[in-house]
């Protein structure tokens, strides 16, 4: 074999922190690094079928997929998933699996699967007329409306009227999206961020606001590291493993029945994460890539 050659796939002009630091991990062990646009990604069916990168031959070993981009439309996102999934056909490992992040990116899936498996979960609808999303809002008290699809807090609204609930859902609605929502789950200022790549939890941080709901770093929340406990960790690998993800991003929250799973990010962001620990996870990243490649 010649120089492993590895691919970090995100849909951004310019290289994004965590791709940089990526990519230069994998400089650091000596492979070769490309830095790759998913639109740019193609198969091209002739007498083979040829993966191509703006039209010309590639050939790869690895890839880190960091985005699926932002999607507009279905298609576009058909496209994206059928082009990763032919670079796993051709042998090509992929962390994390288009499955994987498929499951993942759909909040809806990825909360029934964690139920499934007895993981504990907010109690969660996803509804089409905003009659159902009035009833919910009047049996759950307060909730919140979300993206099905969406990251780093944005488009989120916590609600306690269920009028205001129907005019939210009704907008949503217009634009021919379903509405996400969840019974609020009471916690003290803030949430635990983990992180995990493969078998290990490489650690967690809480991400306190005190003067917000919200407890993303990106809406300005404060990181300190947590301690994690066995109970932590235990819950924390089970749900990578329920969605079949290579490394991810877990948001837990503390309440008064005990820890619940907001979501699992298969393409989390770690700025805050390495803030409170100082632990870089781009290395364990790619070091988990290579013994896959090396199996």
């Amino acid at each position: 074999m010649g120089q492993i050659r590895l691919g970090v796939i995100h849909e951004s002009p310019k290289v994004t922190e965590s791709s940089r630091q990526l990519l230069m991990c994998i400089k650091d062990r000596n492979y070769s690094a490309l830095y790759l646009r998913i639109s740019k990604l193609s198969v091209w069916i002739t007498d083979h079928l040829d993966i191509r990168y703006s039209g010309h031959d590639m050939q790869l070993d690895g890839g880190i997929i960091r985005s699926l981009g932002f999607i507009t439309t279905t298609e576009q996102l058909v496209k994206r998933i059928d082009v990763l999934q032919e670079l796993e056909n051709q042998g090509v490992v992929l962390i994390n699996s288009p499955k994987g992040i498929l499951d993942s990116r759909d909040k809806y899936q990825s909360l029934i699967k964690l139920k499934r498996r007895g993981l504990p979960v907010p109690e969660t609808a996803v509804v089409e007329t905003p009659m159902e999303a009035m009833m919910l809002t009047r049996e759950w008290g307060n909730v919140v409306i979300k993206p099905v699809m969406g990251s780093l807090g944005l488009g989120i609204v916590r609600v306690g009227d269920p009028d205001i609930a129907f005019r939210v859902s009704k907008s949503i609605l217009s634009i021919n999206q379903p509405v996400y929502i969840q019974k609020y789950v009471e916690k003290p200022g803030r949430d635990i961020r983990i992180i995990v790549v493969g078998d290990k939890v490489l650690g967690g941080v809480y991400r306190i606001n005190q003067t917000s709901w919200k407890t993303n770093v990106a809406q300005g929340s404060t990181v300190q590291t947590v301690k994690i406990t066995s109970e932590l960790e235990e819950l924390s690998l089970s749900a990578v493993e329920t969605l079949g993800l290579d490394y991810a991003g877990l948001d837990i929250v503390e309440s008064s029945e005990g820890y619940k799973i907001l979501e699992v990010n298969a393409s989390p962001l770690w700025e805050g994460f390495t803030r409170g620990t100082g632990i870089l996870p781009a290395g364990y990243i790619v070091d988990h890539l290579i013994k896959k490649i090396r199996r």
